[in-house]
């Protein structure tokens, strides 16, 4: 039943037991007065929701293009079993174009990029890196590799005093990106890490991803080493990975409060009509890893090949 629907079937309902009231009916029938004001304040209340829902989305759409229903973007995410979400922006700045209903969520293993970016900072560049480090980032970043970014994480937490001040420490990659909205977590979930449960946007990953294959991100050495990191990705061969064209991406993947798995991306790819940063995200219905990874996939194919050289994504530009 449309919220619609449901509200004007509670109001119709409450006109019933008024009508009762002047005589007629048998009282016992008819559910208690109560029921129906519950059920007509819901309705409303639901009614408020969206349109305040309504209202952001407008709001964000100001704020950065959308991609038009006309583009076909929207047919294909109809078609997909699950929630999806798909920005797309423009190397330096991260002009924008967005589509979908998922606008993020847990960062999972993509929040491995700005921790590695933090350790170069702190080494002062990939000339600053212990051999350990090195081998780390390797297989943080190509492999996905979980212990790989605990150690990292570690180090950080041993220098910048513990996970919060390490934490604070991954957040100032992405302020230096422009993100004023993301907060590294410091609480964990069952075995994850706390990292990992960092709620970030779509949007805002984005903004990192263009600052970053950019190059606006401290020295060009470490930008440029994470960028070939990213290059050599073996882990998460899905979505960008799978689209045919160059690309440097990371990915992420694990499953929500409800058991389901959200699958993220971030990248930038290499097209006929230029470089676009990509950041994309898919629960699907059944819950499962392997869908997810095939929903990624076809939004990430859909995207090179319907706005490789759009307007919007054209040229470079100036950083944050």
């Amino acid at each position: 039943m449309t919220l619609a629907k449901g509200l004007a079937v509670a109001l119709t309902a409450g006109a019933v037991l008024i009508g009762a009231g002047c005589g007629g009916s048998d009282p016992e029938t008819l559910p208690p007065p109560n029921e129906h004001k519950a059920e007509i304040a819901k309705a409303e209340r639901e009614l408020r929701a969206e349109r305040r829902k309504a209202e952001r989305r407008a709001e964000r759409a100001k704020q950065a293009g959308t991609i038009t229903a006309g583009s076909g973007i929207d047919g294909l995410l109809a078609t997909l079993p699950g929630r999806a979400g798909l920005v797309v922006g423009r190397v330096g700045d991260g002009a924008r174009l967005t589509a979908g209903d998922l606008a993020g969520g847990f960062a999972w293993s993509t929040i491995k990029v700005p921790i590695a970016q933090r350790v170069l900072a702190d080494a002062g560049g990939p000339s600053g890196l212990t051999v350990d480090q090195v081998s780390q980032i390797t297989a943080a970043l190509t492999l996905s590799d979980n212990d790989a970014a605990a150690a990292l994480f570690s180090g950080l937490q041993t220098t910048h005093g513990g996970v919060t001040g390490a934490s604070e420490a991954v957040g100032g990659m992405l302020r230096e990106a422009g993100d004023a909205q993301t907060v590294i977590s410091t609480e964990g979930r069952d075995s994850f890490s706390t990292y990992g449960q960092t709620e970030w946007s779509l949007d805002e990953q984005n903004r990192y991803m263009a600052a970053l294959a950019g190059q606006c991100l401290g020295d060009r050495a470490s930008t440029g080493y994470l960028l070939e990191q990213m290059s050599n990705v073996s882990s998460d061969t899905w979505g960008l990975g799978s689209t045919g064209i160059p690309a440097k991406w990371k990915g992420g993947w694990g499953p929500g409060l409800d058991g389901r798995y959200l699958v993220r991306q971030m990248g930038v790819a290499e097209t006929s009509g230029g470089r676009m940063v990509i950041t994309l995200a898919a629960i699907p219905d059944d819950g499962t890893f392997e869908t997810g990874q095939a929903m990624a996939t076809e939004i990430a194919s859909w995207a090179v090949e319907n706005l490789a050289g759009a307007p919007e994504l054209r040229g470079t530009g100036g950083c944050p």
